[in-house]
This record gives C-alpha cells, structure tokens and sequence, in this order.
C-alpha cells in the first residue's frame, strides 16, 4: 500500500473524535476535563485507560499503552497500520489512493471482507422481499417487518448461482466469496463453487460496531420437506465459517443494537441464540445479547464489560441449560464482573416465552434473577441429598469444583468471592467452616498430584520424542472400569457424572476421558465416542480410549475370555461394585488426612480446632463402619 501523504493522515485524524471512536469500543466516563474508561489492551478491573480530547490521544496508566487513534486502532482491532488506516478513513469519508481491491492471489484484507459482507446482506435482504415463503415464515414466527428490518434479515434463494451472478456484477470474485464463507467449493478443487447458503432464512451477524462478520442460516420448512422427499437431508443452522473477521466466540449477537439499552436498564441479559435476541428486542427489551450457541470464554466477558458492569445470565430451563449454567459460572468467578443468573422454568424458551407472554412478563421473570452464589448451593442442594454425611461430602466436593476451575486472573476479587461461598456453603452444610478449607486443601493437593507425571512416565517422557502409549495393566483397576463402562455404554453418563467427579481418578489419562465426557454432557452434547475422540487431543489418550471399546458384547468386564456356562455381569451390576469400591477408597483417604491433621494439631496450643478434628474423624470412623455392617 502506498505511503499517503501528510495531508491525507491530518484530514482522517481532524474528522475523528478520539472520544468517539473509543466509545464505540468501550464505556467512557467523564473525569474532569479528560475521559476514562476500562482498557481493552490487558484485564484491566480499574479504568485505567485515560482519554484526551485536546490532545486527541489515549493511555494506559497500567499496561503503558497509548497513542492517537491509528495506535487505538491498531490495538483494539489488532491490525496493522494500512488495515487500521482503512478502517478510519471508512469512518472518516476521506478516499485513499490505490483504494482497488486485491487482485486474485493476493492477501486479502478485513476491510475487503467486510465490504463483500455488508453487500451479501443488502442481497440478502432484497430476496427477503422478493420470497413470499420466507416473509411468510417470519409471520408465523410473530416477527414482523420493522423487526425483520431492524436485523436486516434475509433470504438466501434457493436456485443455484444467484449469488455468485449478483457479486460478479458488482465486481466480487470468487476467491473473495469464498473466503468469506459465502461460497464453497467441492472436494475437487478445480470445480464449481457453490453457495453456502440456499433455502434459508439469513440472520446477519454484526460485530459490536455494526460491522458485518458473518451470516446465520436457517432452512426454510418447505425446502425442508422438499428436500427430504427426496431423500435428502440437510441441518437445520448452519453458520459462517471462522474468517479473518469471525470468530463465533468472539461476538455476541445483537450487542451492535443493545449498548444505549444496556446503559439505560443498568445491566446486561445474556441469551443463546438469534431468534431468543430478535424476540426480546421486538418486546422492548433492547438490553438482550446472544452467544450463538457456544460456550463462554474470555472474549465474551470483555465484549460483556463494554456493554455493563451487570450481567444476567438467562438459560434454558432443562439439563442441558442448567450445565451450560454451571460451566460459564466457573469463568464468572474469576472476573470483576456482578453476575446474576437466571434458570427458566423446565422447557421454557425465551423466545416462545417471549411471544407468548410478552415482554413485561419476560422483565419480570430477569428481576427473579439469583446471586451466583445461592445458584451454586440451590444446584448442589438438587443434586445431593445434603442430610446425609456423604451427600453432604460430595456436595462440598462438587461446589469447591467450582472455585478450583476459576481462572486466577483476578485473584483480589476471586479471593473475596471464593470467602462467600465458603462461608455460605458451611453455613447450608452445617459443617465448621474449618472442615472445608481442609477438603480444599486436600483436592488441592490431590489435584496437583495427579497432575504430576509418575516417575517412569517421566523419564520415557523425556527420553523420547513421542508420549509413551498407555497401558492398561499400570492403571487403577477401579477407574478404568468406570471409564470402561462409561465409553460403552452412554446411558450410564448420568450416574456416572454425578456420583464421581474427575478429581476422584487416580490415572491423568482415564481423568483427561473422564472430564471429556463431562464437558460433553455439561454443554448438552450426545457423550458418544465419536464426539469423546474430537474432544481428546493427546494421541496416547486417544488410543486408550480406542482401546476401551469392547469388541466382543458391550456386558463383558474385560478381554480375558469367561469360563464356560459364566455369564458376565451386567453393567449396571458393575457399576454399582465399582462406586463402592470408590466411595472405600476416597472414605479411607478422607481419614488419613483427618488423621494427619489430628497428629499435627497441638491438643492444648489450639483445644477448639483439635476437638473439631477429633469429632469429624470419630464421624467418619463410625459412618465407614456402618456402611461396612
């Protein structure tokens, strides 16, 4: 790209406020005659970032960041200069030279992309009115025209070519197109592309500056059935492909539209998909956002920060919700975020409810929104029964699950919410709080333990390029049953997830199955093999799993051939011998731990903490010798 004069550079930075352009990306606040706001280049907690109009520049008294608005530019959109120039001059309407796209072959840059987008969406947008069945679909939707319009909604035709007609017009080639994941092409790749979307209903997705990154797809239910009474079948979504400018776990749907809303309400609704954030906003209720169906992670929380400092987190009233539920509140607990969460009823949509009910009824449900905190103990009070010594165990094992998953990022805050869980999980178990710090402890370092190469992986470790292949004989019997059983048979998942947490494995590879299957079950995927073999990444782990599938009957125990006339026990007989076989083991550690702590505790230096510890090792004694009765 050519050097562009002086001029050119002073005209770009004399029509763009500083100030402005800032708060597009974050919350800006007033301080005296400057500006603060959150900074967005390190996980800032205090606005620390600093804005000066006069000067028309920004710092960072923390990270040390600063500069004018090419550097912020720059930073915020992690581009080059030429990429960031672009961009600014876009905003500022100032022409640059030599502004020809790139000639095939070349590198292709954002700014040619979203250009491609935003016209695929006008495209889109004129087949929406052209399709009676499209519009007709939204109707029986309860969407109308002024929404439909507000989200730019379209239509993909379904007849071949229209699109790649349309964009040759306008001088698009494909090359572009199918870097934007507009078109596709087969598996030769000297033939024809395709386009990725035909038949469906388009939803645009915008990122936070209105900015078109990519496109949703739904099909339409008469090409459905169309297609299906030819005996084929197609999915129901399907999304743009991960680009220079998308990234699905970077952009929260209707956040371009919900940042005066979110200001005005004092806080952020979180749903999951398009229809649940086209539904709220339709109803009044513009402070709705959606993660497009994928998991939290840390790009949503900063994207979440520029929009509140209040969060609510709305999620579907059946298993899998609630499992989404519990894994984003991990990432919640170690941010500076206030959070509140907010289970629907069992089989309540948003946007059913929505239509349904209104949006009155829907604002009314998020003021019932509940502290994260009484989220945890309500959850873990459902899954245990909390009356009895175990259930009361595991459901302190299960919420102290929570706090050691939380990213340390913000250990201050962490510390402060870490204290309140703890506090109020003593106080629902009625147990000392003492006792919990002690199982914290002793996770912890059975955690850290496991984590821990044996000697002799260690050393084949380092004198080889390639991880030792597991073997089956040098594991814990006990847990590579369980995992056995759960690779066999998927309707065991439930009672397995739910009595044995991944901590309680002794093996880092059967554990590594094991959280695989968790997080499978607790993002509300089917836990086949199939899906466990994409989640496993260590090639030694794979074989191992690929190892467990039994070959002969899915009720056979292991590879060693039964005696004659023997039949094999059921899984479900197994299953049950092997959890107590593990509830011995873990209620044998538990004592041995009481039992140094007890040995390590000076009786007359500190009499309370002695008699606490003396009493819950005489509890457990006794209720181990009970069970054994």
């Amino acid at each position: 790209m050519p050097r562009h004069p002086d001029t050119t550079l002073t005209a770009i930075k004399d029509a763009i406020d500083i100030v402005s352009l800032a708060g597009d990306y974050l919350t800006v606040s007033r301080s005296g005659r400057r500006f603060k706001a959150l900074c967005p280049f390190h996980d800032d907690h205090n606005p620390s970032l600093e804005l000066n109009p006069e000067r028309q520049s920004f710092k960072c008294w923390s990270c040390g960041a600063g500069g004018d608005i090419f550097d912020f530019v720059k930073g915020v959109e992690r581009v080059d200069f030429p990429e960031a120039l672009r961009v600014l001059a876009d905003r500022a309407g100032v022409t640059l030279e030599s502004r020809a796209r790139s000639a095939p072959g070349s590198s292709t840059s954002k700014s040619d992309l979203l250009a491609v987008n935003a016209w695929a969406r006008d495209f889109f947008e004129k087949a929406l009115e052209q399709s009676r069945e499209a519009r007709g679909y939204l109707e029986s939707r309860g969407v109308t025209a002024a929404t439909a319009r507000k989200f730019h909604l379209g239509h993909a035709p379904i007849e071949r070519g229209r699109l790649l007609s349309a964009a040759r017009v306008k001088g698009f080639g494909v090359e572009l197109l199918e870097q934007a994941g507009l078109v596709v092409h087969s598996e030769d790749p000297s033939g024809p592309a395709r386009e990725r979307f035909r038949g469906r209903l388009i939803f645009p997705i915008h990122d936070d500056q209105g900015r078109v990154v990519g496109f949703g797809g739904r099909i339409l239910p008469a090409e459905e059935q169309a297609l299906a009474a030819r005996g084929k079948t197609v999915a129901k979504y399907v999304n743009s492909p991960e680009t220079v400018v998308f990234h699905k776990r970077s952009v929260l749907y209707g956040a371009d539209l919900a940042r005066a809303a979110c200001r005005e309400a004092g806080f952020v609704a979180v749903v999951e998909g398009y229809t649940d954030v086209i539904a709220a906003h339709q109803a009044g209720l513009g402070h709705v956002v959606g993660t497009l169906g994928t998991a939290f992670g840390d790009d949503h929380l900063r994207l979440l920060r520029r929009l509140s400092e209040r969060v609510v987190l709305v999620f579907d009233g059946d298993q899998a919700g609630l499992t989404a539920a519990d894994r984003a509140l991990e990432l919640f607990l170690g941010v500076d975020l206030e959070l509140l969460v907010l289970p629907l009823p069992a089989n309540l949509d948003p946007c059913d409810f929505l239509m349904n009910e209104g949006g009155e009824r829907f604002r009314a449900l998020l003021e019932t929104a509940i502290d994260p905190v009484n989220y945890i103990l309500d959850r873990a009070t459902d899954r245990f029964d909390v009356d009895s010594a175990e259930g009361a165990r595991r459901a302190a094992e299960w919420v102290l699950g929570f706090l050691g998953r939380a990213p340390r990022t913000h250990q201050f805050g962490l510390e402060i919410k870490e204290a309140k869980v703890l506090d109020a999980l003593a106080q629902r178990l009625r147990v000392p709080l003492e006792t919990l710090n002690r199982l914290r402890g002793e996770l912890d370092r059975r955690n850290k333990a496991a984590a821990r190469p044996r000697p002799a992986q260690a050393q084949a470790a380092a004198s080889a390029p390639q991880p030792p292949a597991v073997r089956e004989e040098d594991l814990d019997k006990t847990d590579l049953e369980l995992v056995r059983i759960l690779i066999n048979e998927p309707t065991a998942a439930p009672v397995l997830l739910t009595n044995v947490t991944p901590a309680s494995l002794v093996d880092p590879a059967l554990r590594a199955i094991f959280q695989a299957y968790l997080d499978l079950h607790s993002e509300g995927y089917p836990p086949s093999y199939d899906n466990l073999m994409l989640r496993l990444e260590d090639p030694a782990v794979r074989a191992l799993a690929a190892g467990l599938i039994v070959s002969t009957a899915l009720n056979t125990p292991s590879s060693s051939p039964l005696p004659e006339g023997v039949q094999p026990a059921s899984w479900r007989e197994r299953l049950e011998k092997m959890l107590e076989v593990l509830a011995r083991r873990e209620w044998r550690g538990r004592l041995a731990v009481l039992k140094r702590a007890r040995e390590e505790t000076d009786q007359h230096a500190d009499p309370d903490a002695y008699r606490a510890i003396e009493l819950e090792y005489l509890r457990l004694l006794t209720s181990g010798r009970t069970r054994k009765a």
